[in-house]
């Protein structure tokens, strides 16, 4: 048996969305990172998690792959709440878009993206177990029957619900076991049902959903209320069909299918995202009901969070303090999720005393305040760190693409951080912005007007609403804002040297 040696700066389990966008993170900041993945191959061919949600559009965009996304997906405005209609005139003509993209494609855009950034990606590769001390993680791995043995200054388990890595952690993974389960395919049907057919609930079975993916595929869940079935149990075609017949109705003609899966209605949440030099993203950190499609797109911000900071800590460009601050942001946001998939589970469950709190909940539904705030929840735009607690109103949420006047030319905000750059946009007439010198090579720095709505010194901004207008505003590579220097105010260096230390500083 041969043993082999390489060594990288980041060693990523699983070649997910979860884990290319953290490895294409990662080397936008310099860093030597591999990915290893047990599949044989790319892609699944897969529609598995098909929805992705304006957050992570904002992220792709932000990073210049929103245009190849939407050549291939279909624009999508979440109308429904567990099936209950929303207010539609309740969002801003300019509140972002989600997409229905096949994870097949996803991950192939992702793919192609981590090789042309120079990721090396193992294929038919199985992480055996790793080791670690103050300094590395040894990381051992097998491929075609051959021991690999890595090094690297990190790992980051992106491998999944069935993690590997998190159990090598020692994380238990606790949580509440499933009560109910779901039927899951990609299909072929010969009278696929209109639109207005395409959801339903059924007071003995369950919830179905159907809904376009690709071309002529369809994408049919229906949730079982019966006990959950073991999920290494595969679905067959005839069970498919008589779960359609019982739970719709009908089969709407299926003809065939493409993939089939179960997956339970299950809540867990690891209860650290880090265990020393060991980070712990995605399924691999939580999972819970397929409803809401939240699950891509957590792991999709995950990776935003974690790749500028794991990358500039494995690169000594900041110190490795910085790595706590990812548990400390993204386990609040995953137990958020996780509570927000529990509720819209419990409304699509059938039951008289269901359907009378759907009533109420779409009576609700009809005032666009709420509308509004839990469309913000849904779509990942409505995240504030603590930290931002008690500044201005836009530190600590995500800036939105504002449209800017950049020398004569318009252009969007997130067109200027594809390099994944720490930036410091000025948006005054002269060039007055002040930087400590110690940070003047470690950001971008741009001067710009904004095409924003004001009055009576408020921007109005989507999906954000009314905030003080703004001088100068630092943002994080992953979008968030960490300072903002209100209009008509003196330029605040000590402020600004405080926010460049707490996230840039490499002592």
């Amino acid at each position: 048996m041969n043993i082999t040696e390489k060594s990288y700066d980041v060693i990523v389990a699983g070649a997910g969305p979860t884990g290319l966008m953290l490895a294409c993170e990662l080397k936008l900041m310099g860093a030597n990172v591999a990915i290893i993945e047990r599949r044989a191959h790319g892609t699944t061919g897969e529609s598995r998690a098909p929805g992705i949600n304006a957050r992570s559009m904002e992220a792709f965009r932000m990073r210049g792959l929103a245009e190849e996304f939407e050549k291939l997906g279909k624009a999508l405005r979440v109308v429904l709440f567990s099936g209950v209609p929303m207010n539609p005139k309740a969002l801003d003509p300019d509140f972002p878009d989600a997409l229905i993209l096949p994870q097949h494609q996803t991950e192939r855009l992702l793919t192609e993206r981590a090789i042309e950034l120079g990721v090396e990606i193992y294929w038919a590769t199985e992480l055996l177990y790793f080791n670690q001390d103050k300094t590395e993680v040894k990381v051992f791995a097998q491929q075609n029957g051959e021991v690999k043995n890595f090094s690297a200054k990190y790992l980051a388990g992106c491998d999944g619900g069935n993690s590997i890595v998190r159990r090598l952690c020692g994380e238990s993974f606790t949580g509440e076991d499933p009560l109910s389960h779901w039927v899951v395919a990609d299909v072929y049907l010969d009278n696929p049902p209109a639109e207005h057919e395409r959801f339903g609930r059924n007071l003995r079975v369950g919830t179905y959903q159907v809904s376009n993916v690709e071309e002529d595929w369809y994408r049919v869940s229906i949730m079982k209320v019966t006990p959950p079935i073991d999920r290494s149990q595969p679905v067959t075609l005839e069970e498919l069909q008589q779960a359609m017949i019982e739970g719709i109705g009908t089969d709407f003609g299926l003809r065939s299918a493409r993939w089939m899966s179960r997956f339970g209605d299950g809540f867990r949440q690891v209860t650290k995202y880090r265990y020393q030099r060991v980070f712990l993203l995605g399924d691999a950190a939580h999972t819970h009901s397929p409803i809401g499609g939240q699950g891509l797109n957590l792991g999709i911000q995950d990776a935003m969070n974690l790749g500028w900071k794991l990358g500039l800590a494995a690169t000594n460009k900041a110190s490795d303090k910085l790595l706590d601050t990812f548990e400390e942001e993204r386990h609040p946001v995953g137990a958020a999720v996780l509570q927000m998939a529990k509720a819209q589970t419990a409304l699509i469950k059938p039951g008289s005393q269901i359907e009378a709190l759907r009533a109420v909940v779409g009576t609700m539904l009809q005032v666009p305040e709420v509308t509004l705030h839990l469309s913000k929840i849904l779509s990942g735009l409505g995240v504030r760190y603590a930290w931002g607690e008690g500044k201005h109103l836009l530190v600590g949420q995500r800036i939105p693409n504002l449209k800017l006047l950049l020398n004569n030319t318009e252009t969007g905000l997130f067109a200027l951080m594809h390099k994944g750059r720490p930036l410091l946009l000025n948006f005054e007439d002269k060039n007055n912005v002040e930087i400590p010198e110690a940070y003047k090579l470690s950001i971008d720095v741009i001067n710009a007007v904004p095409k924003v709505k004001e009055n009576n010194g408020m921007w109005s901004l989507p999906a954000i609403g009314e905030v003080p207008a703004i001088k100068s505003v630092f943002i994080r590579p992953d979008g968030f804002v960490a300072w903002v220097q209100n209009k008509g105010e003196e330029f605040d260096i000590e402020t600004l040297s405080e926010t460049l230390n707490k996230w840039l500083d490499n002592d």
